[in-house]
């Protein structure tokens, strides 16, 4: 097929016409979604839940926990939860730390399109250790160490995590 020079000129035109509208839907969307996030309630901190009358739970109170409870991880943002409990074959476990935690609940769907979920340190992934040091449970996966504190008000307690600039993600639920 033998293409004049007069169609090189259109096909150049047409291409650089749909680049343009591409990158001005692209511009539309960043500009929607930073009017979005503006409107957005700003995430919970630290700073509100101890002016509400949360208090920090001691390394002694984290220890019972773990050893006597299930407990259930809602991340507050995406409603993701996950379910944490003593490893049945663990007759004898050290404070409680060798647990099984099971994903019941996967992020919802619309938390990928938030561009303030997606700056957050990722969870820990497969095998983790976890250790009570002060008030503080340190968990670790071989490549990253987050330590928790978790804050108590009548029954109600959140999981702080240290990496989160003081942002609260994590409900924690007892059963």
């Amino acid at each position: 097929m033998v293409v004049n020079g007069g169609g090189i000129g259109k096909i150049s035109r047409l291409i650089k016409g749909i680049v343009s509208l591409a990158l001005l839907a692209v511009t539309q969307q960043l500009y929607a979604e930073e009017i979005i996030d503006s409107t957005k309630e700003s995430f919970l901190t630290l700073e509100r839940i101890i002016e509400d009358g949360y208090s920090k739970l001691s390394g002694l109170q984290l220890i019972e926990l773990m050893e006597k409870h299930v407990i259930e991880v809602v991340d507050i943002e995406t409603e993701a939860t996950s379910v944490s409990q003593l490893k049945s074959d663990s007759s004898k476990s050290e404070s409680g730390m060798e647990r099984k935690f099971d994903e019941t609940k996967k992020d919802k769907a619309s938390a990928f399109l938030d561009t303030r979920l997606l700056a957050r340190a990722p969870p820990l992934d497969g095998k983790i250790e976890r250790r009570v040091d002060g008030d503080a449970l340190i968990a670790t996966d071989g490549v990253r160490t987050y330590r928790y504190r978790v804050y108590e008000k009548q029954g109600h307690m959140y999981a702080v995590r240290d990496i989160d600039a003081g942002y609260v993600y994590f409900e924690v639920k007892v059963k």
